[in-house]
């Protein structure tokens, strides 16, 4: 039995804006993985497969979707139509911590051959229980597709990865609002953003990465 989140979404001008985002128990009607040669999908996902695994935390293999219709129920980014035909392909994983627990998944997003956008999503408790594992999702998501260079960068002026995630944790949860979204870091070249929603679960968590 899998767990996916679906992602529904809308376009700003220049950045994407992500709405909100429900889990969906998968177990009735699962998507087929579908025959893929985009080599930049299976070598990222297996390079975070790895890197995830020695920090305690299980990552699926990929589900890869390329047809109209999967694209549409579980990769749609843009609101707008013409913009969602550049979604081209998607896969999808599914995180789990050391006891099996389920986390959230990765999607990676883009054309045929090369993805665009990777977001990283996280459901926890109203407690955050979970917030060591978003930190450490995060980080090696960060380190592994961007660089392992966040403490010699300091992009934001934020120290550590863990600073930036700490900061939107302590903005949410003072916050009367049920959204919040950091500033958009700039780091070797990538577009990374934090946004933190408060639903009837908990916070779900979302990191995104634009290449």
């Amino acid at each position: 039995m899998k767990k996916i989140i679906p992602i529904a979404a809308g376009a700003a001008v220049a950045a994407i804006i992500l709405g909100l985002v429900i889990f969906m128990n998968t177990s009735n009607v699962e998507p087929k993985a579908e025959p893929s040669t985009a080599s930049k999908y299976i070598e990222a996902n297996s390079l975070l497969k790895e890197s995830l695994g020695k920090n305690q935390i299980k990552m699926s293999s990929p589900i890869k979707l390329a047809k109209p219709d999967t694209i549409s129920k579980y990769c749609t980014l843009f609101s707008s139509p013409e913009k969602q035909k550049l979604v081209q392909y998607c896969t999808s994983t599914e995180l789990k911590d050391a006891n099996g627990a389920f986390l959230g998944n990765i999607h990676m997003v883009g054309t045929s051959q090369d993805p665009k956008v990777i977001m990283t999503l996280i459901q926890t408790d109203s407690k955050m229980s979970q917030f060591d594992s978003v930190k450490t999702a995060f980080r090696t998501v960060s380190d592994t597709l961007v660089c392992d260079c966040w403490s010699q960068k300091k992009p934001g002026n934020q120290i550590t990865i863990d600073n930036w995630i700490e900061g939107l944790r302590d903005f949410q949860q003072n916050s009367t609002q049920t959204h919040s979204k950091s500033s958009v870091l700039n780091l070797e070249g990538k577009s990374l953003q934090l946004e933190l929603t408060r639903n009837n679960d908990g916070y779900l968590w979302q990191f995104f990465i634009y290449l």
